[in-house]
């Protein structure tokens, strides 16, 4: 006679679909990211399908075998003999690493079982049994392939340097799961924030006094400053230091535009009140990138000779200029003689305005871009423009690109061309056509 089937579900945890995010034991840290998710729905219905098959019969190896092929999670509805089951456990495990969770204290022993789960959800490590979260050789290799299975490490193993730094190498994170003594470890915080500037966040207060270890942080991470001390963060020379122009570690152009749209733009936000009124700070900051003007405060957004100096910069800081700035003819035509593109950021008036507009396309041939349509179509700032920048011809008006004096016009004065029309061709008379 068959077993009796279990009254039920397992009362144990029940993880979210392979690929997805979910709770741990300890943090709320869930399976890893490194699988794709699948398709919304599908899981779940292969889950329910599995578990309709498993239910008719939940001792029956057949069904929990053909059930575990469609889904691992289904062990969790099996009976226990047949999670004690090396065949049924390692069908699950072939499926799903998360499955490891309903596997017998047995399997959750055997280091091979228990990789097989590994190599399928590393994040499963934390149902392993004690004896190998405890046992040093077996953690070394599951830090080394994911630094955040450092959290389920036995409190010897955590306390143990050369686990912890394999850990830290790997993902900066793990020092959250560090003892105390460790997270005041120069070496392994040092590490750490290396590896992962947010990591500053666990170290101990002491090390988030530290310079050296708060400019680390900052470099790999920007955002790692927001964790040093107010002290650190107060300081001048450590925010000008910590904003250094680092474009030139880049040459992906879209990996520089990103990095400074996600991170460097919001150095100046995350500065002290202090260091946002400094305007060398600010200027250091904007350098990098304009868009960190819209942390600066009045004082110096209103101060034209502190815009002009941004502008020389980058002319996109003449967007937070305040408008009656940049309605000032004075300070205006002070910026088009520094950097021409900041025409862009003029109003309609001021773009159409030909004294403006001839003093950007002198300053940046290219400007043209932004000038008005009539203007675009004056020959005398165009042949200006294109004097300045040859690409400029590309903003000009269709009919002055059409123009063949524009494009040969090489200096001196603006030339005017106005050639006597040609009279359209008249044949002769038939009668004054010989014939062969």
């Amino acid at each position: 006679m068959a077993a009796a089937a279990e009254p039920g579900p397992s009362k144990e945890q029940n993880p979210p679909a392979p690929g997805e995010r979910g709770p741990s034991k300890e943090t709320g840290r869930g399976p890893s990211k490194e699988k794709k998710p699948p398709e919304p729905g599908k899981a779940l219905k292969a889950l329910n399908a599995a578990i309709d098959l498993i239910w008719k019969d939940p001792s029956r190896k057949d069904y929990a075998l053909k059930a575990a092929a469609v889904h691992g999670r289904s062990l969790q509805f099996t009976s226990l003999e047949l999670r004690k089951d090396e065949e049924v456990v390692q069908k699950a495990l072939k499926q799903d690493g998360w499955a490891l969770q309903w596997a017998s204290e047995d399997f959750r022993k055997n280091r091979d079982i228990v990789w097989k789960a590994l190599k399928k959800e590393m994040t499963s490590v934390q149902y392993a049994s004690q004896d190998l979260l405890a046992d040093r050789d077996f953690i070394l290799q599951a830090v080394a392939k994911d630094g955040l299975a450092y959290e389920f490490a036995s409190p010897e193993l955590k306390a143990d340097m050369e686990v912890a730094l394999k850990a830290m190498s790997k993902d900066g994170r793990a020092l959250e799961f560090a003892p105390a003594e460790l997270r005041a470890d120069r070496v392994i915080v040092m590490q750490a924030v290396i590896q992962n500037g947010g990591a500053l966040a666990f170290a101990a207060p002491e090390l988030r006094a530290d310079k050296e270890i708060a400019l680390k942080a900052a470099f790999s991470d920007s955002t790692g400053m927001l964790f040093a001390s107010q002290e650190l963060r107060d300081d001048r020379d450590v925010w000008l230091q910590a904003n250094a122009d680092r474009k030139k570690h880049w040459s992906a152009r879209k990996e520089v535009l990103k990095e400074f749209e996600d991170a460097e733009g919001c150095m100046l936000e995350l500065a002290s009140q202090k260091l946002r009124s400094d305007p060398e700070v600010v200027l250091k900051a904007s350098a990098q990138n304009h868009h960190a003007l819209q942390f600066a405060p009045d004082e110096l957004t209103q101060d034209s000779a502190f815009i002009l100096r941004a502008v020389a910069q980058d002319p996109g800081a003449m967007a937070y200029a305040p408008e009656e700035m940049r309605a000032n003819r004075e300070v205006v035509l002070q910026a088009m003689d520094i950097d021409g593109h900041a025409l862009e950021h003029l109003s309609e008036e001021l773009r159409a305005d030909k004294e403006v507009v001839l003093r950007a396309v002198r300053c940046r041939g290219t400007a043209l871009e932004f000038a008005s349509e009539d203007l675009q179509n004056d020959r005398e700032v165009v042949v200006a423009a294109s004097l300045q920048s040859r690409t400029a011809l590309l903003f000009a008006s269709e009919e002055l690109r059409k123009d063949k004096s524009v494009w040969l016009y090489s200096g001196g004065e603006v030339p005017k061309f106005n050639p006597t029309p040609i009279a359209p061709f008249e044949p002769p008379p038939a009668e004054d056509l010989t014939p062969y």
